[in-house]
């Protein structure tokens, strides 16, 4: 890939569940001169603004509502303005999102898994740059995304301020994200599965019209067969080739992070959501063994698929999965769980817990981030999930529609 275009977009995490539009709105905002605005007052307007269709799916921030607000809220000195793309083919949206970024450098916000979260795109990597909003002459190779979640812990109250704790790791959310094209197709840009835009993929963006006809692709070659889970060297080597691949560590923003790293031990996680999905998390680390990035691998073709970074080299991510033993004691501590589904006490004895041998994940409300996922516990026929972060969950439930 040729050109890499990003801007400079200041991180802030989502401050309830359900407010994933509210704080896209505020960061964009805040980019084109809007200050940092409440959340609380940016949600009120979204939510209250969604069309009739929209409240009736249940719309925490509904795509007709964030753009309104996006409209209503931008800086008199802003000469520009939003609209609400709705696109039938994914890769019209994406090429809209990158014609904003290069043309009008203004970050745009993109819905992504189905209809569930809001995200802000702050940068692309492509062969070539646009040159107008209809060029579609060039091959994506990726998006770098500011992902609102998770929401600011308990006792760090809103509001935000430039040079807060948002996007330091861990409950305080990852302020760079890189997406491979294929796996924003896959994985992200997937489309609103239901409601009035079904079918439809979205973003708020600037006004000019989308491209209309199919552009270049670059191709994706499978490294693996895929008739097994490869080997963790394999996927260790295979992250940091798609970091040199990127050409990641040339990123100002990346250059400290990713400088003389090396990956640490791969960890297999298994989709729940998709029949025969597995990708490793691979930890890359500095020379101190400080956690730099995580990148994540296809784990059964070997694919490179995305990764998040470190906000300063001296303040490193964290990611550490629960040894098993720690995992019965912390549940056998707990001695008994309610199981709201069935209304029922289950006891937790650890002579009878099976932990499942991979990791586990697919997006919900406890967990939309793949770098976030679940030990998996077997107790008779019920289940318990332990996010890596030490959260304990009798159930993975669906986000909703705007979240």
């Amino acid at each position: 890939m040729a050109l890499t275009e990003n801007l400079t977009v200041e991180y802030h995490q989502q401050d309830t569940g359900y407010y994933c539009g509210a704080a896209c709105a505020q960061m964009v905002l805040n980019q084109i001169g809007a200050g940092l605005l409440s959340q609380d007052d940016l949600y009120d307007d979204n939510h209250c603004h969604n069309s009739m269709d929209e409240q009736a799916d249940n719309w925490s921030s509904g795509p007709t509502g964030l753009a309104w607000t996006m409209v209503a809220r931008k800086p008199d000195t802003f000469g520009n303005t939003f609209v609400i793309y709705s696109e039938t083919a994914e890769e019209n949206i994406s090429r809209k999102i990158i014609w904003t970024i290069h043309h009008y450098q203004v970050a745009p916000i993109a819905l992504v898994n189905g209809w569930d979260h809001w995200v802000v795109v702050t940068g692309y990597i492509a062969t070539a740059a646009p040159t107008s909003a209809g060029d579609a002459s060039y091959a994506i190779g990726a998006f770098f995304v500011s992902n609102p979640l998770p929401q600011t812990p308990p006792g760090v109250p809103p509001p935000h301020s430039s040079g807060d704790s948002c996007g330091f790791g861990g409950d305080r959310g990852i302020a760079f994200q890189f997406i491979t094209y294929a796996t924003w197709q896959s994985d992200y840009m997937t489309g609103v599965p239901r409601g009035n835009w079904a079918g439809k993929f979205l973003a708020v963006c600037d006004p000019e019209p989308t491209p209309k006809t199919p552009g270049k692709r670059a191709t994706l070659k499978k490294l693996f067969d895929g008739e097994k889970i490869i080997e963790k060297e394999s996927a260790a080597k295979h992250a940091m080739e798609g970091l040199k691949y990127y050409k990641l560590a040339k990123e100002k923003f990346l250059e400290e992070i990713l400088k003389d790293v090396h990956p640490g031990d791969p960890k297999l996680v298994q989709r729940l959501d998709r029949l025969n999905d597995y990708y490793y998390i691979v930890p890359v680390l500095g020379k101190d063994d400080t956690l730099r990035s995580l990148a994540s691998v296809d784990a059964r073709f070997g694919n490179f698929r995305e990764a998040v970074f470190a906000k300063e080299a001296t303040k490193p991510l964290l990611f550490k999965p629960i040894p098993e033993e720690e995992i019965k004691y912390r549940l056998s501590k707990l001695k008994r769980i309610e199981l709201k589904e069935e209304k029922r006490i289950l006891t937790l004895h650890p002579e009878a817990m099976c932990i499942y041998p991979a990791l586990v994940w697919k997006p919900c409300k406890q967990s939309m981030s793949p770098f976030l996922p679940f030990h998996l516990i077997t107790i008779g026929n019920h289940q318990l999930y332990v996010r890596v972060d030490g959260e304990i969950f009798t159930a993975l439930e669906p986000n909703g529609p705007g979240i």
